[in-house]
């Protein structure tokens, strides 16, 4: 990818949905473990993860265009992408406790 497009505003709208659509994933997971269905939940966190690795990976290449220099102007935007991203990351790893919390509050109810 050339240093340019990873900064044009369509590449970097793209992430911010990106994160949004990981961080709804896990929300997702917590209401259908809520509900009891498992399988949809663990599916739901599948797709958080995927999303998620995808946007490392763009996170990545920002990372090494800046080579620690400061090439990359830190803007508004980026700040925001970079909130959103740590969030839905955040969101993923507690829904993953969450499930499995859910998960073992029904085995103990059905014992």
């Amino acid at each position: 990818m050339e240093s340019h497009s990873l900064l044009d505003e369509e590449y970097l709208m793209n992430l911010l949905c990106q994160a949004g659509a990981g961080k709804s994933a896990a929300m997702n997971a917590i209401y259908k473990a809520r509900e009891g269905c498992y399988a949809e939940a663990l599916h739901q966190l599948q797709i958080s993860d995927e999303i998620f690795k995808e946007v490392h990976k763009c996170q990545t290449e920002l990372i090494g265009l800046d080579e620690g220099k400061g090439k990359v102007t830190m803007t508004l935007i980026l700040t925001h992408i970079q909130d959103h991203i740590m969030n839905g990351m955040l969101c993923k790893e507690m829904a993953t406790e969450i499930v499995e919390l859910y998960r073992q509050c029904k085995e103990k109810q059905n014992a």
